[in-house]
């Protein structure tokens, strides 16, 4: 299957997922390295790989999920297939400017 056949909103979390997994494999390889609390050690001592597969998986699920979050929360808001323009607001749910008088301090 194309990359291009993909439906937008999908190729989106799937490529966002895979920067969290990503973002995952670079945390456990900084966990194992400096092993903070001797973590590192006891994992690589006597968990070998399951235990290491298990924490990479499972922080790639927690990363991937605040990437996808995060990036759709950066979005500015346009809808792509409206051509870039955004839905005009009926004049009733418009901002009202209000004047506000400015105080002296001091």
């Amino acid at each position: 299957m194309s990359l291009r056949r993909i439906p937008p909103a999908v190729r989106f979390m799937v490529l966002h997922g895979l920067v969290g997994f990503g973002l995952s494999a670079i945390f456990v390889v900084a966990v194992l390295w400096a092993d903070p609390g001797g973590v590192g050690g006891l994992i690589l001592k006597h968990g070998g790989l399951p235990v290491i597969a298990m924490l990479w998986f499972f922080s790639g699920l927690t990363f991937g999920s605040v990437q996808i979050g995060t990036a759709i929360m950066l979005q500015d808001g346009q809808d792509q297939g409206s051509g870039g323009r955004r839905m005009r607001l009926p004049p009733a749910l418009r901002p009202v400017p209000v004047a506000v008088p400015a105080r002296r301090r001091g």
